[in-house]
Parts: C-alpha cells; structure tokens; sequence
C-alpha cells in the first residue's frame, strides 16, 4: 500500500529533477539568438539593457526596448548602436535631473490653504 504512495512522488521528483538539469523554466529562454543588421531609429527606442553570459544568454548582445515593447537585438560592437546606447544615458540622466528641481520647487511651495490674513483697521 505504502509503495502505491511512494512511487508516484518519486517518479514526480525524478521529472522535476530532470527538467531543471535541463533549463526549462529559466530566464534564457528571453536570450537573442542573433542580432539586427538594420539601423534602429533613435525615435522607436524608450530603454535598453545588456544581454551576456553573466544572464546565461551565450551571445553578447544590446537589448533595445521599444515604445511598443517590442524588442530588438543589436551588436554591442556596432559604433551606431553604442552611439544610440549614448543618447538614451544622456536622455535619462538628464531626465532623473529634471524630476529632482521639481521636486525641489514643490518642497518649497507651501501646500493646502493659504493662512487667512488679519484685517488691519484704518
């Protein structure tokens, strides 16, 4: 009786086991499996990242998310792609700038209703 319970946890066990040494269920399924030859124009792009073996992808590889969410791979060697990777640091930075002087000019303006001002006789 014990044996009907046993054996079909140890086959369940057996089959996850195997499936991990095999990588199903981790991230390298998102991996570029080759790179774009085509310009990518500037106006399409919103973000990028970097895709290596330190993301257990094996090719090297710039991830450019698009304003559709769509995603398009491109050689990190490519002088117009690290031209691109430029522009769009610059566009963050100056950015995560902008939000921090409005953050400063809203601190200093006073919030709610203004003080109610004594009337002075004449």
């Amino acid at each position: 009786m014990a044996l009907r319970l046993f054996l079909p946890l140890l086959l369940l066990a057996a089959t996850l086991l195997i499936a991990q040494a095999q990588g199903i269920g981790t991230s390298a399924s998102d991996c570029c499996l080759k790179n774009s030859e085509k310009a990518i124009p500037s106006k399409w792009v919103k973000s990028y990242s970097l895709q290596g073996r330190e993301s257990g992808c094996t090719l090297h590889a710039v991830v450019f998310t698009t304003k559709k969410n769509r995603k398009i791979c491109a050689s990190p060697t490519d002088p117009a792609v690290q031209k691109l990777m430029q522009n769009l640091d610059k566009k963050m930075k100056n950015d995560k700038k902008d939000k921090k002087d409005k953050k400063k000019g809203q601190s200093s303006r006073p919030r709610g209703r203004p003080k109610r001002q004594k009337w002075q006789q004449v």
